[in-house]
């Protein structure tokens, strides 16, 4: 059976793939969707065609990236529910069912294009890029802390659900299962903190002083310009067709 943990991982893995924009500093491409974003926030929703010129430079984002573009569409369609169910109870309220579709078009194009981020680009050079650009060094820390602290609670509950399935977990009453599960998840969080608790011990015993040390400092080629530029110019020049209707 396919290990699940793998699959909270998937995105790591794609992230450390060679390609044109996986070469690329994670402050250019990081510039580059915030253009895009801008773009995509500021269509109007006259119908849903004006998206399309939009979604032409994800495609082609998503074509160079090399990462399997099935599955890069399902696990953005995700965030769909909750653009549904908003766009819906717009949709009731003031009968205008173009916002309702420019509200999930928005979010879905919005959610593909930071899923394309995270799959080109390691999450220590994400980081390290956001800190570049210039945001505080509190938060990328604790950005940093939460993703690292998440990862050790999906690890954990990984192996505490094969432990169960070794023992037959699954068997019994509903009511039995619930128990159990209840129970499961109060020794999870308390192993999960216990880890944390290691980690942050073995982090101060290696000389952390609140900050992370890059191993390769970072630096902007003249071709993370071009490609910031031709993105920018791409993201703009879609949102021009969006707004005059083409």
């Amino acid at each position: 059976m396919r290990d699940r943990a793998g699959k909270s991982l998937r995105i790591e893995e794609w992230a450390r793939r060679d390609s044109f924009l996986h070469r690329r500093d994670a402050r250019s491409k990081v510039l580059a969707v915030l253009v895009f974003l801008v773009a995509v926030s500021s269509t109007p929703p006259a119908s849903p065609a004006v998206f399309v010129p939009i979604a032409l430079p994800l495609a082609a984002g998503l074509l160079a990236s090399g990462l399997p573009l099935g599955e890069l569409l399902l696990r953005a369609s995700i965030i769909l529910p909750f653009p549904l169910f908003f766009g819906l109870v717009g949709w009731l309220e003031n009968g205008n069912a173009q916002f309702a579709g420019a509200l999930v078009a928005r979010s879905y194009i919005s959610a593909l294009a930071v899923l394309l981020l995270a799959g080109v680009t390691p999450m220590a050079e994400l980081f390290r890029g956001l800190r570049g650009l210039g945001l505080p060094a509190v938060m990328v820390m604790v950005l940093q802390s939460l993703v690292r602290y998440l990862q050790v609670i999906v690890d954990h509950g990984m192996r505490m659900r094969r432990a169960a399935l070794c023992r037959d977990g699954g068997a019994g009453s509903r009511e039995s299962l619930w128990r159990r599960a209840s129970g499961a998840l109060a020794v999870l969080f308390g192993r999960s903190y216990a880890r944390a608790e290691g980690v942050h011990r073995a982090m101060i015993a290696r000389g952390f002083r609140g900050d992370y040390v890059p191993l390769r400092p970072a630096r902007i080629t003249p071709l993370d310009w071009v490609f910031l530029a031709v993105a920018a110019m791409a993201a703009g020049g879609a949102r021009y067709l969006a707004g005059v209707g083409l």
